[in-house]
């Protein structure tokens, strides 16, 4: 049972990129929306950028239907910056619990999660690894233009 789980498990990574920006004023820049499919929390342990370490990488969660999509996430006072292991990102919230929160006006809850990557070069792909229930996982974005 417990093989059988593990084969699932990994077989099945909860992580994937849901959306990707650009900035127009620097190509080395990208964001990358992330998104928890499972049912445990992820914690992420290093992000590449074509195979090298970025220059920066920040992990950033909304409190808002603020999404990764359009800009002003700086100016957004409801999106917080981290260090990629000072938070965990958590399962997805489905539809009726976002609608809900969004009803309630609920300002606490997480409901997106984003990685912004400041590189030397314009990124190709990003490989974030990261661990869910102790199994290291690996993703790899595709952020050409």
């Amino acid at each position: 049972m417990l093989v059988a789980s593990l084969i699932y498990l990994k077989a099945n990574p909860p992580l994937s990129a849901n959306g990707i920006s650009f900035y127009e004023k620097d190509d080395t820049k990208r964001v990358v929306e992330l998104v928890n499919s499972g049912f445990a929390d992820i914690k992420l342990k290093e992000v590449l950028i074509n195979g090298n370490k970025p220059e920066s990488v920040e992990l950033w969660a909304s409190t808002t239907n603020h999404m990764v999509a359009g800009g002003g996430l700086d100016d957004d006072p409801f999106i917080t910056f981290y260090k990629i292991n000072e938070i965990e990102i958590q399962p997805k919230l489905s539809q009726e619990e976002q609608n809900k929160l969004y009803e309630m006006e609920d300002r606490e809850v997480i409901k997106h999660y984003g990685l912004r990557v400041f590189g030397n070069e314009a990124p190709e792909k990003i490989n974030i690894t990261y661990n869910y229930l102790l199994i290291p996982y690996s993703l790899e974005v595709d952020v050409m233009e």
